[in-house]
């Protein structure tokens, strides 16, 4: 860093005013809160910020302070990314420093992240009440994490090399899916213990949500960001009978890509009545008026209707019916009307590969039936 940066307080309308300098290496302009309302206190604070940086103590260098190294990470890499991804990073760092305790960033080293996953496969986690050991995909999950922070430091610098990174191997013959599709007798289950969980006045609001999700396939988090009226950087549904759509952009999905996907004929019948100019196209409500739109509050809330309903999907981990369990419900009925590239336009996979993974089952039995309409053709 050179002298030449300089810290300034801005006021972002925020809680807290901000302090914020544009880093000269990068030409990006890098922000952080000053945890403070009062002027004065901001401006020792934006001082007391910009003397580590002239100092070098966020030098970029193997050197640099991990605690430096994170802010840096979070600050400039993550600002593009879904605030699911953002998450994601917040984890890994934080189960990283808990068990490596990094004091620089050249301490991201292949011993110390072989140590990490041994650390991830032994300990406890709680699943649905339970302790329980993290499964192989959450592992390799945190540590693509680590690889993409790692790639991240070697292009700016901060590390000589990436360490190798030995991802967890799925048992032979595993499967991915952590759970059995819930069936239309379970679902209707949901449906009714619904008001046992939110209230009558509730009941309504949340058996739509479900509703969109077991017939639609959507995920718990396009759900409650899907709108009637288009906004940058959400989704909205455009109902025209055959032609109907749902509209991505692309923060707003898993794959991250702007999309037009196509309806399944269900949804597009269920929204058909609730249609709106504006405003979310779901809205669960949490007593009598106030809805949400918080993911971590409605899959709280379907996870607990699927135990009310005694609805289990994974009988080895006695594990409920959850938000997920709707989509995976959805994927599991129509694998087995159409072929895997018609499923993975509905399902929205990023890859076939991924819809064969989780839907094979179904497309086996499609292709079954497929080849006997064929043979009794030739036979006729």
């Amino acid at each position: 860093m050179s002298d030449t940066i300089r810290v300034h307080v801005v006021d972002y309308g925020r809680k807290f005013l901000m302090m914020r300098y544009t880093c000269p290496l990068t030409g990006k302009q890098i922000a952080r809160s000053t945890r403070t309302t009062s002027k004065k206190e901001a401006a020792k604070a934006a001082g007391a910020w910009e003397a580590e940086l002239r100092q070098g103590r966020a030098s970029r260098s193997p050197r640099m302070k991990w605690a430096d190294f994170r802010v840096m990470f979070m600050d400039e890499a993550t600002g593009d990314m879904r605030g699911a991804t953002v998450a994601g990073y917040v984890t890994m760092f934080n189960l990283f420093e808990r068990h490596c305790r990094p004091a620089v960033v050249g301490d991201l080293t292949t011993e110390r992240v072989a140590g990490f996953r041994r650390e991830l496969e032994k300990e406890l986690v709680t699943r649905n009440g339970e302790k329980t050991t993290r499964s192989p995909a959450t592992i390799a999950s945190l540590l693509r994490y680590v690889r993409s922070v790692a790639n991240w430091a070697v292009k700016h610098d901060l590390l000589a090399k990436v360490p190798r990174i030995d991802m967890p191997r799925k048992r032979d013959g595993a499967h991915q899916a952590k759970a059995r599709a819930v069936t239309g007798e379970e679902f209707d289950r949901m449906c009714a213990a619904a008001a046992k969980v939110v209230g009558e006045d509730a009941a309504e609001s949340w058996k739509l949500l479900m509703r969109g999700m077991y017939l639609g396939g959507l995920r718990l988090t396009e759900a409650l960001a899907l709108r009637w009226d288009h906004q940058p950087g959400g989704c909205s549904v455009r109902l025209d009978g055959e032609r109907s759509v749902l509209l991505f952009d692309g923060q707003s999905q898993k794959n991250g890509k702007v999309q037009a996907a196509p309806m399944a004929p269900e949804l597009v019948k269920l929204l058909k009545p609730h249609q709106r100019q504006a405003g979310r196209v779901f809205r669960p409500l949490l007593g009598k008026d106030r809805a949400t739109s918080s993911a971590i509050t409605v899959g709280r809330v379907i996870g607990d209707i699927g135990k009310r309903a005694g609805v289990v999907v994974n009988p080895a981990s006695g594990k409920f019916a959850s938000a997920h369990d709707l989509r995976r419900a959805f994927g599991h009925r129509w694998s087995r009307r159409v072929m895997p590239a018609v499923l993975k336009e509905l399902m929205r996979h990023s890859a076939v590969s991924t819809t064969l993974e989780f839907y094979a089952g179904g497309q086996a039995e499609l292709t079954s039936a497929s080849l006997w309409q064929m043979a009794e053709v030739k036979a006729g």
